[in-house]
Order: structure tokens, then C-alpha cells, then sequence
């Protein structure tokens, strides 16, 4: 207790009753794979289609890549209304592309790795100003003949500086001086630069952790890489951190083999999506075959904005932008066959187009988790309890913590019955105990607070049944 000995107001912060407990999003999302520009083996999160193009393509001709489903799949993310995706570009062994001024020595370096550095080229010419005593130059950076920029009239011992600051030049490479005489007109043009190695799923896989202190992250997905082994290690890591795996199958995979590799494979939640589709890439002018995990991830950032996270992804709403058509066109004894053991289809349906039309999860073993919006809703109430009572971490462990932790819980869950995603009245919807019933001496004297909550869900209406009368008899009088 505080001291009072002059006369006085004092004025003391106590501590309040319940702490908000804050929903958190579940829209944000991951997609791993090779950008042709930008930052390396380490996440960075993007929040439209032209930020992507910033970081990953900035200055090149086009983001688009023969040889990666990355940008395809960033593009299907943000066209089907997603907001918010961080971006795992992965590459090994890949250089940056270099060049030095043969005069002054000038080191020019590309700013990131890969063969986009090799179209870089820096022109010095002198200024009409140029004088022995006034040496000042004109400098021209080209990225291939899609981008340049220019400085004018720039002292040598200003040049480095100048083109380091650029807001656009410095995008694109760094520079530094050499050892060299004063600069003369010249052109750099950079050589070295690689994509490095192709990936093995065991980099693929490795490539996971760049995900290992990101915050706000709820889905994930390595579009284009579909064996075995990477399937299995996001499912693997994603139940350890509690994530939502979105996968694809192979490319030309039938109805048999996808039947039979579902049955081989269990998560807590998440979805395996199938078949590919097709989209118009500008790379050919024609159509690609796509793996979807990048426009489903879309399609459900989009529902639990517009939604929230207890709807379940699919129906007439969820529409797939971006496929002009899917790579197989599935039957109703294919969704008959598929939908029951949880593979989320992609179907074209008349009046809509081509839409999600399944709902079902990972998780075959557990009915309470058996759709996607289950595991969605059960990551996002996990994760919002988990921020929002860190409030009791090192309070006095007695009733008044236990009253204020239960009044707070009982809040957030509240709230999610008001908006819809859990079902009947309170009572029915949730309960949440934290007494002396499960903190008792030993557990108190352990250092621990223990909360039990209990909810229950909404379910999708997945079938729509409707009994049609054909017939009704008159009634004489």
C-alpha cells in the first residue's frame, strides 16, 4: 500500500474488471513458391496484385513465370477478394547479378538475386557542363527495354549516393565506389546473376518455416508442388502451429486416385481441393493449367470478410474467379463419390459458374470438426482466447482473476452467437468454467489458471431436402 503523509488528492490506476477479448481475422493467408525479383527465404506480407508486382517484379516486363504456379496463384488470391497474403519467395544457390565501371571501378549489384539482374545496364556519359573543374554526369539506369530511370548532373563524388537514393533506381541495385581513376563515359552491363538450383520438396518443405513467427497467418499453401511428401509436411505443419492447409493434387489426377489419396490422408482441418483449372495467361495468350490452393484461399478470405469465419466456403457465393474452365469437368456421381470422403470440389454450376461445391475438411475422424468452416472457426477462437488473456499471465491466481478471465470469455463467445456462429441461447451455445472445480490447490500452486470452454457450432445445411406433392386431393363438403 502507497504512503500518505502530506495532505492531498492522490490519484492511483486500479486494475479494471474483465479485459476485451478481440476477434481476430482469419482471412490472412500464405503461399510459398519462386518469384522472379524480391526478397529471398523470408516472408513478406503483400496487400494487392500491384504491391506483389512492386516487391516480386519491380521494373520487368511481366510477373508472370513459365516455370512457377507463384504469381499465378498470388493473382487468383487477390482477384478472388483476397485482402491480406504473405509471400514465401524460396531460391537456392541463386546470385546476384554484378558489374563494375572499368575507370572508376564503380560496383554496381543487383538488389536481389536472380537472371532478372543480368538485363541491368548503367550508362555515364558526361553533362553538356562537364568541365575539369566541374565533372558532372548524366546517369542511366535500364532494366531490359521494360524500365529506366535517369539522374542529371552529378558530381563524381556524388554519383554513388545519388543513384543509391533514387527512388526508383534503388529497387533495382546498389553501388559503391572502387578503386579506380575518376569515372569516365562508360556502360556497365551485369552478368552472374541466377535463379540458382531447381527445389526439391525437401526445400519446398524447409521453406514452411518462414512462417514460424508470423502472428496473423491462418492459411497456407505451396501451389504446384502436390507429392506426397510436401502434402504431408503442411498437413504435419500446420497441426503443430495451428495453421489451415489448402491443397492441391496433380495435375490430370482422375476421380479413382484422388478418391484413393484422400482416404490416405488425415489433418486436424484444412482442404484438398480439386481439379486445376484453367486461366488466360499472358505469357502465351492462351490458357494454363492452374493449381487452385491460390484462388480457394481467396474465395475464403473473401467469405469470412463478407461472412464471417463460421460460413462455410461454399455454394452459388463462392464463386471461382479467374478459371475460364476446369482442367476436369466433374459429374454428379463424381461429387457423390468425392464429397462424402471430404475432397472439395470445383464445379461449373448453372446460373452461377464455377464454384466451391464442398465444404468438407481434412479432419474424416472427427464429426466436430468435419467441415472447413469448423476448423476455420476453431483456429480463430483458439487464437483470439490465446492474445486476449494474456492479460492473466502473472496476476494473483485467486477468485477475483478467475471472476474477471470468465467474464471476458463469456463476452467473446457472446459475440459470436450474435453474429451467428454458434447456435441456440446462451446456455446452449457455450459455457465456460474457471472455479475452484479446475484450479484447485495443487494446480494454483503449479502456476496454473485453468479455463474450459465448451461451444457449439453451426452447421452448414449441406443437403436441401424438399418433398414435392404431386397431387392434391379435393375434399368434397
Amino acid at each position: 500500500m502507497p504512503s500518505y503523509n502530506a495532505p492531498g488528492v492522490y490519484i492511483q490506476d486500479v486494475v479494471s474488471g474483465s479485459q476485451t477479448i478481440e476477434q481476430l481475422s482469419s482471412s490472412v493467408g500464405m503461399l510459398i513458391g519462386v518469384a522472379k525479383s524480391g526478397l529471398v527465404n523470408v516472408a513478406q506480407k503483400i496487400g494487392s496484385w500491384t504491391e506483389y508486382i512492386e516487391k516480386y517484379a519491380n521494373g520487368l516486363e511481366t510477373p508472370f513465370d513459365a516455370n512457377s504456379y507463384l504469381p499465378y496463384a498470388v493473382y487468383g488470391f487477390f482477384q478472388n477478394g483476397g485482402k491480406e497474403l504473405y509471400i514465401g519467395n524460396v531460391k537456392s544457390g541463386a546470385q546476384k547479378a554484378t558489374g563494375t565501371a572499368a575507370t572508376s571501378k564503380i560496383v554496381v549489384t543487383a538488389l536481389y538475386e536472380g537472371v532478372w539482374g543480368n538485363s541491368l545496364k548503367v550508362t555515364f556519359v558526361k553533362n553538356s557542363a562537364w568541365s575539369n573543374t566541374n565533372k558532372v554526369y548524366d546517369v542511366t539506369v535500364e532494366l531490359g527495354t521494360s524500365a529506366s530511370a535517369s539522374i542529371s548532373e552529378v558530381l563524381y563524388s556524388e554519383v554513388v549516393d545519388a543513384l543509391n537514393n533514387n527512388e526508383t533506381i534503388k529497387k533495382w541495385a546498389t553501388f559503391a565506389y572502387g578503386n579506380g581513376e575518376d569515372l569516365a563515359e562508360e556502360v556497365i552491363t551485369l552478368s552472374g546473376g541466377s535463379d540458382g538450383s531447381a527445389l526439391t520438396d525437401a526445400q519446398y518443405i524447409a521453406a514452411l518455416n518462414m512462417a514460424d513467427f508470423i502472428d496473423d497467418l491462418t492459411m497456407i499453401g505451396i501451389p504446384g508442388q502436390t507429392s506426397n511428401a510436401v502434402n504431408d509436411a503442411i498437413m504435419s505443419y500446420c497441426d503443430n502451429n495451428g495453421l489451415f492447409p489448402i491443397l492441391d493434387l496433380p495435375v490430370g489426377t482422375d476421380v479413382d486416385a484422388a478418391k484413393t489419396y484422400r482416404k490416405s490422408i488425415s489433418a486436424f482441418t484444412g482442404a484438398l481441393c480439386y481439379p486445376w483449372g484453367k486461366m488466360y495467361d499472358p505469357l502465351t495468350d492462351g490458357l494454363k493449367n492452374v493449381p487452385t490452393c491460390g484462388h480457394v484461399m481467396g474465395v475464403y478470405a473473401r467469405t469470412i470478410e463478407d461472412r464471417g469465419v463460421f460460413k462455410a466456403p461454399a455454394g452459388v457465393e463462392a464463386v471461382v474467379r479467374g478459371f475460364v474452365e476446369m482442367v476436369t469437368n466433374l459429374t454428379a456421381t463424381n461429387l457423390s463419390t468425392l464429397n462424402p470422403i471430404g475432397v472439395v470440389c470445383i464445379v461449373s454450376r448453372p446460373n452461377a459458374g464455377i464454384v466451391i461445391w464442398g465444404a468438407r475438411s481434412l479432419n474424416g475422424a472427427d464429426t466436430t470438426m468435419r467441415y472447413v468452416s469448423d476448423g476455420l472457426l476453431n483456429l480463430n477462437i483458439k487464437k483470439s482466447l490465446y492474445n486476449g488473456t494474456q492479460f492473466a499471465v502473472f496476476e494473483p491466481n485467486d477468485e477475483n482473476l478467475w471472476s474477471r478471465v470468465k467474464t471476458s470469455c463469456i463476452a467473446f463467445l457472446e459475440n459470436l452467437r450474435q453474429q451467428g456462429a454458434l447456435k441456440g441461447d446462451a446456455d446452449e451455445a457455450y459455457y465456460v468454467t474457471v472455479d475452484e472445480s479446475n484450479n484447485t490447490d495443487d494446480s494454483i500452486n503449479a502456476g496454473q489458471l485453468n479455463i474450459e470452454i465448451g461451444y457449439a457450432p453451426v452447421k452448414p445445411a449441406e443437403f436441401v431436402i424438399i418433398k414435392l406433392a404431386h397431387s392434391i386431393s379435393s375434399v368434397s363438403e
